[in-house]
């Protein structure tokens, strides 16, 4: 398949089974011409408009930056026996990036300092490891994953949208690029394309399709993130859940969840296990000592009895998010222990 033939189908977006047979149908015939497409008895009217309004420049130029076609024989196994796979998707990078064991990283665009922290920690362990980390590319927990796995050299990939020449959220344009440089950007969508909200839903599902298994970080009531837990769960994959404490609104969807049977974690290795890598312990030692001064200035003020975390905010000056954030990156470096009464320095 050419990249023209699947940026006029894509455009039409079709679900996978239609997809296919159209496929077979212009390969049987030889039909390939937009307009022979557009005119497919199969198609709607709807459907056959946007064939004919796909932008043939968005894939010329697309294709000129080293944007590629990925065709189904060369998916990841997993994605290719999801029973729901696009015929191709359009990547801009490096697509051996999804050979690897994948883990998708999942949550709300408004993440918590703790949340976005929680998530870069889940990203470097599991990068570190060898696990491709996959999310969608969105503000929040998304980007903190995305940048969690790059900041320790790892692989990253984002399922977009959009098409993968298309920038969402603009501030994002500088993150994308180092995406691509170590993994890739993934659309089933055509080039040119701006995201809308039924697209985020099909997105999700392939982020599910493409991975082992699924950590939703941080996720409240009404959240895309919950749909790719589901979609996770048809496809057979494992959810995992990071908690929080019953007040935090944005976690109710997350919470919710674990009720359903989705099963927490409170720890990279815990994934890191079920999806057989090695986990922190095996891959190295924990450093001599934290990596921020920030982080020293609490470890100073700790004991080996738990201390709220008030109280360390007066001894440290530190404020609630900052702190917070600086304790989580603690405990997952394994410097820090949680308990009822607040945190204690690890023996």
């Amino acid at each position: 398949m050419d990249e023209r033939l699947w940026q006029w189908l894509a455009a039409a977006e079709l679900s996978p089974a239609r997809a296919r047979q159209i496929l077979g149908t212009v390969v049987r015939e030889r039909r390939a011409s937009r307009d022979e497409i557009a005119s497919h008895p199969l198609l709607s009217r709807a459907e056959a408009d946007r064939v004919r309004d796909a932008s043939d420049s968005a894939i010329e130029g697309a294709l000129r930056a080293g944007v590629r076609l990925l065709a189904e024989a060369d998916y990841p196994e997993g994605l290719r026996s999801s029973g729901e796979a696009p015929p191709a998707v359009f990547v801009w990078g490096d697509p051996a990036c999804l050979q690897a064991p994948a883990v998708g990283i999942v949550g709300t665009r408004g993440a918590t300092a703790y949340g976005k922290a929680v998530a870069s920690k889940f990203a470097e362990a599991l990068a570190r490891a060898g696990a491709t980390v996959i999310s969608g590319g969105a503000l929040g927990i998304d980007s903190a994953a995305h940048r969690g796995a790059l900041a320790v050299g790892g692989r990253t990939a984002a399922v977009l949208a959009g098409g993968v020449d298309r920038v969402y959220p603009a501030v994002h344009a500088g993150l994308f690029m180092q995406i691509r440089e170590h993994g890739c950007l993934v659309s089933q969508f055509a080039l040119g394309s701006s995201p809308s909200g039924y697209r985020f839903l099909v997105r999700n599902r392939l982020i599910a399709g493409l991975c082992r298994a699924v950590v939703v970080v941080e996720a409240p009531e009404r959240s895309g993130a919950l749909s790719t837990a589901h979609a996770a769960n048809d496809f057979g994959r494992e959810v995992f859940v990071v908690p929080a404490t019953i007040d935090k609104m944005g976690f109710r969807g997350s919470h919710a969840l674990i009720r359903d049977g989705a099963t927490l974690v409170d720890h990279p290795d815990q994934v890191l296990e079920a999806v057989g890598l090695p986990t922190s312990a095996a891959l190295a030692a924990p450093e001599r000592s934290p990596a921020s001064s920030v982080g020293e200035a609490i470890l100073a003020a700790l004991t080996e009895n738990p201390i709220t975390t008030d109280r360390l905010a007066e001894q440290t000056g530190l404020g609630a998010a900052q702190l917070l954030a600086e304790l989580t990156d603690l405990e997952m470096e394994g410097w820090v222990t949680k308990h009822p009464g607040g945190f204690a320095k690890r023996v």
